[in-house]
């Protein structure tokens, strides 16, 4: 066995090694005389917590034995029972030495916020980075990264707006974010600046100390910030639990896909710079009902709608009139949303007569204004293929299915599908989080 794991060439044996975690790799030199400086040469170093208390002297030990031309990437989880005595920027000045590719920190110990030295945020080599929880972002002066393509802030404190500010417009080629903020990150106004960028994932912290609730626009002046997105390259974009003043202040172009939920207080050009996006999954809240009369989504084709507390059959019956191009459409209701009256439109959306082919309700109840609108898109959607009625589950589902089937359907060929018979093999492209 020792002669046959000899014989394996290095380039081998090390994608071997990439397979398990890096503690059990360095293990492995004690297997045979061959296998003894092979992991000295491994491209990827991931260190986790065990709650071992050895995790310092292990990094710092096999850090210094490593011996790889480059570092591809190093990973380091240090957990709640880890050492507090870990020297984690001297970890990451061998990183930048080794010209690091991917980053990924994550501190979850007891220790004080960690900042990182000058030189992580001068690594021309650098193309990923994460950085989570207990870290305090402290860009100097200067900063560069030329070669950053992605990044992620989850939980951090920043120091100051400049050092968002500075790691943002630092990194001249970043087109993929992830930000995750804490209540307690140190920032009032949140900018996302950067002209390269193509996908932003956003999730805003929600106040622990305040009830906030959809629609309440009472309290507009104890907002606790702003966020502003200037980002002309956009085409994926996922905005979550926004409390703060949300101001997209430029329309996105290009925009494909939009994920939408909770923006409280969005201004009056909220939607408008949405106006390009092909999916959108949108949670409509009573700020943005006024400003969605006359916003025309001429390359909307697919509209996840979910409501809550919100009069939302008129709002949504202005987005069918504004959607010529919509072929698949959801409407998700949860049982605080509202009774609204019915009133049906002066004309038929032009998405029904000639677009409109997937059509799903999730948590049909069957009250009056759910029967006069289903009734009406069942009657006046001409390339219909599938209608899929989800009714909630306290309803009788016999009952439901009967009185639907009995609706007119100008599409005959349409399949009409209940709970009992369908895979539910649709979910929407753009509910995904």
């Amino acid at each position: 066995m020792e002669n046959r794991i000899c014989d394996l060439p290095d380039d081998l044996i090390l994608q071997i090694m990439l397979f398990v975690p890096t503690k059990d790799a360095v293990a492995t030199t004690i297997l045979s005389k061959r296998w003894r400086f092979i992991s000295a040469l491994l491209p990827i170093l991931e260190y986790k917590d065990s709650g071992s208390g050895t995790i310092g002297w292990f990094i710092e030990k096999s850090l210094q034995l490593h011996k790889a031309p480059k570092l591809e990437k190093l990973a380091v989880e240090l957990g709640p029972h880890s050492p507090v005595d870990v020297d984690v920027e001297k970890c990451l000045e061998n990183a930048v030495n080794r010209g690091v590719h991917d980053l990924d920190i994550n501190l979850l110990w007891s220790a004080e916020l960690t900042s990182f030295p000058k030189s992580l945020y001068t690594c021309d080599t650098l193309v990923d980075l994460v950085l989570s929880n207990k870290i305090i972002v402290d860009v100097p002066s200067p900063v560069s990264l030329p070669s950053l393509l992605s990044l992620s802030l989850i939980n951090v404190v920043y120091k100051d707006e400049d050092s968002l500010a500075g790691i943002l417009s630092s990194s001249s080629v970043l087109n993929w974010l992830m930000v995750e903020r804490r209540v307690d990150d140190n920032l009032t106004h949140f900018t996302v600046k950067v002209s390269t960028l193509e996908t932003l994932y956003y999730t805003g912290a929600w106040p622990m100390d305040e009830a906030v609730e959809e629609g309440d626009d009472d309290d507009d002046d104890d907002l606790i910030g702003s966020l502003v997105i200037d980002t002309p390259a956009l085409d994926d974009i996922s905005l979550i639990n926004i409390c703060e003043d949300c101001c997209l202040i430029d329309t996105m172009p290009c925009l494909d896909v939009a994920y939408i939920s909770h923006v409280i207080y969005p201004d009056d050009k909220f939607l408008k710079s949405l106006s390009f996006v092909k999916h959108l999954h949108l949670c409509l809240t009573n700020s943005m009902v006024g400003s969605s009369n006359d916003i025309k989504f001429s390359r909307l084709i697919e509209f996840y709608f979910l409501t809550k507390t919100v009069d939302w059959l008129e709002p949504l019956m202005f987005f069918l009139q504004n959607s010529p191009k919509l072929k698949f459409l959801t409407i998700h209701t949860e049982h605080e949303s509202p009774s609204p009256p019915w009133n049906q439109p002066s004309s038929i959306p032009g998405c029904l007569s000639f677009q409109l082919e997937i059509f799903v309700w999730n948590n049909y109840e069957g009250r009056d204004d759910e029967k006069q609108l289903l009734s009406y898109i069942l009657a006046n959607s001409e390339c219909l293929k599938r209608a899929e009625i989800n009714p909630i589950a306290t309803c009788n589902l016999e009952e439901r299915q009967k009185e639907i089937q009995s609706m007119p359907r100008i599409s005959t060929s349409s399949r009409l599908l209940f709970p009992t018979q369908m895979n539910r093999w649709f979910d929407g492209y753009c509910y995904r989080h």
